[in-house]
């Protein structure tokens, strides 16, 4: 049974660090298109947030690490698993707010090519990345003298 695994968190105060981990997904799932395969993936938690993947990559790419600059993709295969993880690196102002949700919407014409489409709700994007800029800001205050 495949797990996915998707992580948000402020870097520096300057950036927002997003991880996609696809951990033992059934070789199966994707769509063989000769020498690539295309990965489409949706998913939406019980708390409102939804994630739309989708990933073009050429099989040679499966066991190296496909792209080792923002964004990293590692694709590491395991007998018929297949493991997936996309670090991103974005501005802080790059959520879009939409009504009580943010956004993170990107493409990447790269090697491999996808795009990814993240919505969260405002809570959650609260908690893991306002939350600890506005601690920071306020640790900053306090020290200077």
């Amino acid at each position: 049974m495949s797990s996915t695994k998707i992580n948000i968190s402020p870097v520096e105060n300057m950036y927002i660090r997003l991880v996609l981990a696809i951990e033992d997904m059934d070789k199966e799932k994707l769509v063989d298109l000769g020498d690539s395969y295309l990965l489409k993936l949706n998913k939406k938690n019980k708390s409102g947030n939804e994630l739309h993947f989708s990933m073009l990559f050429n099989k040679k790419l499966i066991n190296k690490v496909a792209r080792s600059t923002n964004p990293t993709v590692t694709i590491t295969k395991n007998k018929n698993l297949i493991s997936l993880e996309v670090s991103i690196m974005l501005d802080l102002a790059e959520p879009l707010k939409e009504d009580n949700y943010y956004w993170i919407k990107r493409e990447f014409a790269t090697t491999p090519a996808f795009e990814i489409s993240y919505k969260m709700n405002e809570e959650y994007f609260d908690k893991k990345i306002l939350q600890h800029l506005n601690d920071k800001d306020i640790s900053e205050e306090s020290t200077e003298v």
